[in-house]
């Protein structure tokens, strides 16, 4: 019996960026960021649902990988927006799977302690259709990409996980 194709739609929230990227079975689909300027306020949360939503129902996936928390690293609003996107995912029938960026350097680099840094390097070697936005990315001072790459990192890990049983 053949298995059933993942369809991941992988987020990394945050209160200015939105990392996404959608994989299909292992390989990666889609992936970008997005800018949201000002505050974390009702109106932005909606237009950050609304672009979930989007992205949900142009790739009907059937996992959400989503990047867990840090409490120190968060706010009250970044806590209801990661919740809102979670109930959104449970009631669409989608799998959640949460990661946070210290199971994440555990799934690519198990023998040795990393950075972001060195995460996105590996990425950028993993797929290469990312080498623009990495070196893009080396070039800016301020992090620009780093959401979207966490976002395919998010769905790498859980893409292998999920394929691994």
């Amino acid at each position: 019996m053949t298995k059933k194709i993942l369809k991941i739609l992988a987020i990394n929230t945050d209160t200015r960026y939105v990392g996404i990227a959608v994989f299909q079975g292992l390989e990666l689909e889609d992936w970008r960021v997005k800018v949201f300027k000002g505050k974390l306020t009702d109106e932005k949360c909606q237009k950050i649902m609304t672009l979930v939503r989007s992205f949900a129902d142009q790739y009907e996936p059937n996992v959400l990988a989503i990047k867990k928390l840090h409490r120190s690293r968060s706010s009250p609003s970044l806590n209801r927006l990661t919740g809102r996107i979670k109930q959104l995912s449970k009631r669409r029938g989608l799998k959640v799977c949460e990661y946070s960026i210290k199971d994440l350097e555990a799934f690519f680099f198990p023998e040795r302690k990393t950075n972001k840094k060195k995460l996105v390097e590996i990425l950028a070697s993993k797929y290469p259709a990312l080498s623009h936005d990495f070196n893009k990315e080396q070039n800016n001072k301020n992090a620009y990409h780093i959401r979207m790459f966490e976002a395919v990192a998010l769905g790498a890990a859980c893409s292998h996980q999920l394929y691994k049983r």
